[in-house]
């Protein structure tokens, strides 16, 4: 029987990737395009480390400009997703090179939406804007609701990390609105965790968990690891706020098996944050401190700025409390310092 390669598109499209790579063990030629859709399986499951070694070998045998691209955008995508901003960009910007040089507008328009991304990730907001607000006048000249969705996604967090919230908050029902139309309830619940983040943020803490409940209605029902992790950590911080300690104890934990489970090191970083910030109010100081060093070793090997500082702060607090003054200060100063020249308003969130 021939490999039908549209059959585990539609497959991925439906958001099941169990179901895909089970067919995919059953073709029996090994070649680019079939590695390349086992490695979009591995990635849609959250097994970002697993999908970036199909994609290598892939790439390795590609000769084809189109299936290149494609595997130099995947690849981009599981980097920045597990923190390394700066080789996401890298790749990114290749394969717009190579789009511009072939002169295949579509693929130039994803791959600016990838190095908007990488920006994003990396803390160059400004830049990131720029870069997505380009991809989103093409996607509303063609008329892609997906696309358009998930570009008011990315620039909700932007605005949400600019400290511009109620235009955060704008983007994000813009996203949910787009996801709704298209009957698109993967990148719905994406915008449901954009906008419960942003509201945890500025207060609107109820709505928070409300959203993240949304969120969680949709992942239980997917094969969408990462989604199911994300929303445990986010329903958590929400709980954690609210003061119900214990009940966020129990999210964060989740969320650390299923981020364990995929690899994802610089999301745990911000379960094992978050989870500190409990055990610091239950007064379980030292626990609190392991977590957060934890933390540390994951966030300094990565691109995540963010975590990095909001560590350093949270360490700092930790430290202080345990009597290492000394300590305490230098990390506090060392963070501030950092979200200063990153831009980035982190140290101004201590009442989350």
């Amino acid at each position: 029987m021939a490999f039908d390669s549209n059959a585990i598109l539609e497959l991925l499209e439906a958001n099941e990737p169990a179901q895909a790579l089970v067919e995919l063990k059953n073709a029996r030629k090994k070649d680019a395009q079939i590695l390349f859709l086992e490695g979009e399986a591995h990635r849609q499951l959250g097994s970002f480390e697993t999908a970036l070694k199909t994609y290598a070998k892939a790439l390795h045998i590609a000769d084809v400009a189109e299936e290149r691209m494609d595997i130099l955008l995947a690849m981009s995508a599981c980097y920045r997703t597990l923190g390394h901003a700066a080789l996401a960009y890298e790749l990114a910007l290749e394969t717009l090179e190579m789009a511009k040089e072939l002169e295949m507008d579509d693929y130039e328009i994803r791959a600016m939406q990838e190095m908007g991304m990488s920006l994003r990730a990396w803390g160059k907001l400004d830049e990131s804007l720029e870069l997505l607000d380009a991809v989103l006048a093409a996607y509303v000249q063609l008329k892609d609701y997906a696309g358009q969705s998930f570009i008011h996604w990315a620039k909700g967090g932007i605005f949400r990390l600019q400290g511009h919230f109620e235009e955060g908050i704008f983007q994000f029902k813009k996203s949910v609105t787009l996801a709704r139309k298209i009957g698109d309830k993967i990148n719905e619940a994406y915008g449901y965790c954009g906008l419960a983040g942003i509201s945890r943020i500025c207060g609107k803490v109820d709505d928070c968990v409300k959203n993240y409940k949304l969120a969680e209605k949709i992942f239980k029902n997917s094969q969408d690891v990462f989604g199911k992790a994300y929303t445990q950590c986010g329903m958590a911080n929400g709980l954690r706020q609210q003061g119900k300690y214990n009940e966020a104890l129990r999210h964060y934990n989740l969320a650390d098996k299923l981020y364990s489970s995929i690899g994802d090191k610089v999301d745990l970083g911000f379960v094992k944050w978050g989870r500190a910030d409990v055990l610091r109010r239950k007064n379980k100081l030292d626990l609190a401190l392991k977590d957060l060093q934890e933390a540390r070793a994951l966030f300094d090997n990565s691109d995540e700025k963010r975590g990095q500082i909001l560590t350093k702060l949270s360490l700092a607090q930790v430290l202080y409390a345990l009597g290492r003054t000394d300590e305490a200060e230098e990390l506090y100063d060392l963070g501030v310092k950092q979200a200063r020249a990153e831009k980035l308003h982190t140290y101004l969130e201590s009442y989350t």
